[in-house]
């Protein structure tokens, strides 16, 4: 199984998401790897901050191919990519070879429109990767605003379909990041915490995996 996070809108918060995801499975008992094609390499970064052995990162800052991913496949090994602020040769070939693309979309007219471009692509390599299932996520949420509140109507207006757990902005996250540890190590109780355990269940939902308790 293979889970990209994908929109070519950077300050989305994918990597935060991917990696957070990557550590609410592995809580999970589900076999993680990562993959880190963005050319920056953040998650490689996170990772060394506090030796965090959570998972395995690898670093593929370029298109990756079905040899990146085989031995992974062969033994079931769940792989989430980061992908770069772009729709390019990467992207492309992320989504080429997943599974599930989850798309992050903050509630703004900017992010909404651009978004249209990753949806697109997304259902032109569908024609040649039947398989691939695509998700929009309401991510970077300020609560108790009225753009919050009306963000996921206008998101859902993209005729895609939409992840019922949303992701705010809270500090939790960027705290967590800057330790190199997952917001549940971090911040356990948090709210942040319980967003991201309630997407990790969506996922395991949508997907199929075989949570172990």
């Amino acid at each position: 199984m293979i889970i990209s996070l994908v929109n070519q809108k950077g300050g989305v918060g994918k990597t935060t998401l991917a990696l957070n995801i990557g550590a609410g499975l592995t809580r999970k008992n589900l076999r993680v790897q990562f993959i880190d094609t963005d050319p920056q390499g953040n998650a490689v970064q996170w990772q060394a901050i506090e030796d965090n052995v959570a998972f395995k990162i690898m670093h593929l800052p370029r298109a990756i191919a079905r040899e990146d991913v085989a031995s992974a496949r062969a033994d079931n090994i769940l792989l989430v990519i980061d992908t770069p602020p772009a729709i390019g040769e990467i992207t492309l070939s992320v989504l080429m070879l997943s599974d599930l693309a989850i798309i992050p979309v903050a509630p703004s007219i900017l992010d909404i429109w651009s978004t249209r471009s990753t949806i697109s692509l997304v259902a032109e390599v569908k024609k040649v990767n039947p398989g691939l299932k695509e998700k929009l996520l309401v991510s970077r949420k300020i609560p108790r605003t009225r753009l919050g509140r009306n963000g996921r109507e206008a998101i859902e207006a993209l005729e895609t379909e939409v992840f019922d757990s949303e992701v705010s902005q809270r500090i939790a996250y960027v705290e967590s990041m800057i330790a190199g540890v997952s917001v549940f190590q971090h911040a356990p109780n948090s709210d942040a915490s319980k967003e991201m355990e309630s997407l990790c269940e969506e996922i395991i939902r949508e997907t199929g995996l075989q949570a172990l308790p």
